[in-house]
């Protein structure tokens, strides 16, 4: 009985959420699948069958086309910038420098945040009439007012900017965890070799957090997507 029960309370306890991911996750992704092949509009239509008509109509929409780039654009520097970032941070706190408590808890720091106040603080650094751009032009190191925020070229990547900003903590985060995870006799016998501590980070730490690097990878989609 006992044994029994061990083998059914951890499947118990995960089967509700389990459930609901199932439901509102992938059950809504059917739903919404089998909506864009009818004649649906602002309400749900069961009745005509359309085919890929719907899709042929948003890929003649300008906006639709503006929208895949710049997602494109976004996930490919988010996610990038966000590891780089992250990696560094962490090969940095890896020296076992002083105030590595006190440092760390500032990079997590902006993971504390909300999207909403996230958002709001770069939109008053990057306002051409009150933030950094209105700085850098009265202290007369430009002479034009940098509109990054309000052109259309350039606002997506205040965007990815503002996104690694939150989240490059985070990934430092996972990357220290990785970094102290690999057993130091691997380094130790990698310096005997005469190896630099630049070529041992690059063919022998970093090609060992490659599960690392996969976790970020996805976890950095999944918060990506909700920022954008």
């Amino acid at each position: 009985m006992h044994r029994t029960s061990d083998n059914w309370l951890p499947k118990l306890v995960i089967a509700p959420g389990f459930l609901f991911g199932l439901a509102f996750i992938y059950g809504f992704m059917i739903w919404n699948g089998i909506l864009s092949v009818t004649a649906s509009r602002m309400l749900p239509r069961y009745d005509e069958f359309v085919g890929l008509e719907q899709y042929a109509k948003l890929f003649e929409m300008e906006r639709w086309h503006v929208a895949l780039k710049n997602m494109f654009v976004f996930g490919f520097l988010y996610v990038g910038g966000a590891c780089v970032v992250g990696i560094l941070l962490a090969i940095f706190l890896d020296q076992k420098i002083r105030a590595e408590g006190a440092l760390r808890t500032i990079y997590l720091y902006p993971m504390a945040l909300s999207f909403i106040v996230t958002g709001t603080a770069w939109k008053w650094m990057l306002n051409p009439s009150l933030g950094i751009p209105k700085l850098l032009q009265d202290w007369g190191i430009t002479e034009q007012p940098i509109e990054w925020l309000v052109n259309p070229d350039t606002a997506i990547y205040c965007i990815v900017l503002a996104g690694i900003w939150q989240s490059a903590g985070f990934a430092m985060a996972l990357f220290l965890a990785g970094l102290r995870g690999i057993d130091d006799s691997i380094i130790k016998s990698a310096q005997v070799d005469g190896a630099s501590l630049p070529r041992i980070y690059w063919r022998i730490i970093l090609p060992a957090m490659r599960p690392v690097f996969f976790l970020h990878r996805s976890r950095a989609l999944a918060f990506g997507d909700q920022e954008f």
